[in-house]
């Protein structure tokens, strides 16, 4: 059984925690500690021990700075892709077009400014004016006869 009081063991520990979804039975198991002790209450001493705590900190920091740089990179990929659609998309260019607003939807994603909340407030609801209720109206008897 893999002893705690070596660095090697803490850092495999933490390793295999942050890679394997975070579970701390499967990483116990991946570095050679028993299905009974991995499953006892004594395999939770370890994952208090200050050491494999500060080891998986580590690991979750580098992991973020890893995420931040990829970001980076695509944010500034996807602009550079939206300015090289911008002649096409002055000529009318359906194509171009449709690329460009997929871009600022993935930039959206990216960025997290997306919104999956469906607002329906009365702040957020149009009034209609006499004609454009009217209209509205009639394409609805026209769509309900069709």
């Amino acid at each position: 059984m893999p002893s705690i009081k070596d660095d090697s063991t803490v850092e495999a520990i933490a390793r295999e925690f942050t890679s394997n979804g975070r579970c701390q039975e499967k990483a116990m198991l991946a570095i050679g500690y028993s299905k009974a002790y991995a499953r006892s209450g004594l395999g939770q001493r370890i994952y208090a021990d200050i050491r494999v705590i500060a080891a998986i900190k580590a690991l979750d920091g580098e992991k973020q700075a890893k995420y931040e740089h990829n970001q980076e990179i695509s944010i500034s990929k996807l602009y550079s892709d939206y300015a090289n659609l911008q002649d096409k998309a002055d000529k009318g260019d359906i194509q171009a077009i449709q690329a460009r607003t997929a871009i600022i939807r993935e930039l959206d994603h990216i960025c997290g400014l997306q919104s999956t909340t469906l607002h329906t407030g009365q702040e957020q609801v149009k009034e209609l004016s006499e004609q454009e209720r009217a209209e509205a109206q009639r394409y609805a008897k026209f769509r309900l006869l069709a």
